[in-house]
């Protein structure tokens, strides 16, 4: 025994949303065996037609699954820490193209090091030096630039700074970690 037909002449299991159907010229609206045709489309294509229809959603990282947020940063060239908090994970998902604007720049180190590692009081400081003279060849040889990443708490494990710190400086700058050692003395007892 088959379920009854709904008032507009459906069967139940049809697609509630009649995109296909509401489309279709009066004379075909007429014949039982179109409609039923038709509405059979529909609920084969349903499952398809909601995922274009919710396919931005599945590409914010605000709102995407944890699979399609690896895939996202594999897409942008991010390598996501496992061990990162998720709301982490999608901020820098999310941040992703802004901080490729900035990569290789001061700005850009510190945005990455503040997304990455929050709670952590970073902070950068440029050697940058200029050197001038009368003529081209007079000038002395510049030293090759570098920089400093300063991080005011001790840290057990500080490999994921650094990191970071490698993906995110340019290629040929070099740079020093310099991390407070935990206190020794009556007081750290």
């Amino acid at each position: 025994m088959s379920a009854p037909a709904r008032a507009d002449g459906a069967p139940p299991a049809a697609s509630a949303r009649a995109y296909l159907r509401g489309g279709l010229p009066a004379i075909y609206r007429e014949s039982d065996f179109g409609m039923r045709f038709v509405a059979a489309l529909e609920t084969l294509l349903d499952p398809i037609v909601a995922t274009l229809d919710n396919l931005p959603s599945r590409f914010d990282s605000r709102l995407a699954d944890r699979r399609t947020l690896g895939l996202m940063a594999a897409w942008l060239g991010l390598e996501l820490d496992e061990s990162w908090p998720e709301d982490r994970q999608r901020e820098l998902v999310r941040r992703a193209s802004e901080l490729a604007r900035r990569r290789g720049t001061r700005r850009g180190l510190e945005e990455a090091l503040r997304i990455a590692f929050p709670d952590l009081p970073l902070r950068v400081e440029d050697d940058g030096g200029v050197v001038h003279a009368g003529s081209a060849g007079e000038l002395p040889a510049a030293p090759p630039p570098r920089f400093v990443v300063y991080c005011d708490v001790p840290l057990e494990e500080p490999a994921g700074l650094a990191r970071m710190i490698e993906v995110m400086k340019p290629v040929h700058v070099e740079y020093r970690l310099r991390i407070r050692s935990p206190r020794r003395g009556p007081e750290a007892a």
